[in-house]
Formats: C-alpha cells, structure tokens, sequence
C-alpha cells in the first residue's frame, strides 16, 4: 500500500485516514522463509504537525508462519506491529534527515507501508520460533524429528577440544 505524500501536505494542522492494507505475502530473514498469512485490518493516520512534519502512525497485529527452529516443523505466531513515524517535508517531498539517514519507506512522493509493516515485524521478531516449548528438535544422527518418533541414536555431543584428553585415557585402559 502506497500513500501519496501530496495528499497529506495539503492538510495543514489535521490529519487523513487511509484503510490500511499489506501487500506483503513472503520474505526472508536470517536465512529463512516466512510468509504472513493474516493482517488484522488497521487504520493509517496521516497528519501534518508543526513546520512541514508529516507524521504517520498505525497498529496492527498479523500471524506469521515459519519453520521451528529446532525440528523445523511449520509454526504460525503472531506479531505486534505499531508505527509511530515522523519525516521532515518541503513541497511535497521527503527532507532527507542526515542524522537519521535515508528512509527504507520513502519512495519518491510515495510513503511505503507494507516497508513500514516490514521494518516493524523484523524489529519485534522473536529471538526464537518453537512449536513447543519443550520441542525436542532433530536427532543429529539420524534425521528423525524427536517430537513424532524417538530414536536409539547415541547423541553424546563432545568437545572437540577434549578429544586429545579422551585418547589419553583410552590409551591407559586395562586389555582384556
């Protein structure tokens, strides 16, 4: 969804409302896959406060579905996102603020904001996507996903570093 800036600028001291709509399906981040299936339905203000600040806010929540980061089955979760921004703007066109740098939803005389949307999803992420809390994840050895089938792999995981220590004591061990 795209706001024209010059819709905006002509308001002085009000402020406009658009119907807020995602464009966005999929997209990556940190090497995976993940695709919004559900937008909550939301509403953009749009307002010109003080001396040429355009000022943009909206709320929202959407679902999200992704791989388990430990055994990899599909997951949904949901994602709060709220937007609080404010550009400076001069005749219809963005002010490029050089202690904030350039803005990723600026796109000409546009406002972009499924960039917005995404921006705000990448920031409250979370650090972990479980299907479970205690999900047992991939045995190593053979493939299985321990939460469906169990195995009789041996997982002893040693320290690389102590395998010079492990041949020491290997080498003392009584010949039967």
């Amino acid at each position: 969804m795209k706001i024209s800036i010059k819709d905006i600028t002509s308001l002085t001291d009000s402020s406009k409302k658009f119907t807020g709509i995602c464009d966005i399906k999929d997209f990556s981040y940190l090497g995976s896959e993940f695709s919004i299936n559900h937008v909550e339905p939301f509403e953009v203000v749009a307002s010109m406060i003080g001396n040429g600040k355009l000022h943009i806010t909206f709320a929202t929540e959407c679902t999200i579905t992704g791989a388990c980061d430990r055994c990899l089955a599909p997951v949904s979760f949901k994602v709060m996102i709220s937007s609080d921004e404010t550009v400076q703007v001069s005749d219809g066109e963005v002010v490029p603020d050089e202690e904030l740098g350039p803005y990723s939803f600026i796109e000409g005389e546009d406002i972009n904001i499924d960039e917005l949307i995404l921006n705000e999803i990448l920031v409250n992420f979370p650090a972990k996507i479980l299907c479970q809390d205690d999900c047992k994840g991939i045995c190593p050895v053979c493939g299985k996903n321990r939460n469906t089938e169990s195995c009789d792999c041996d997982d002893t995981v040693l320290d690389p570093r102590m395998a010079q220590f492990l041949d020491v004591f290997n080498s003392f061990k009584e010949v039967k």
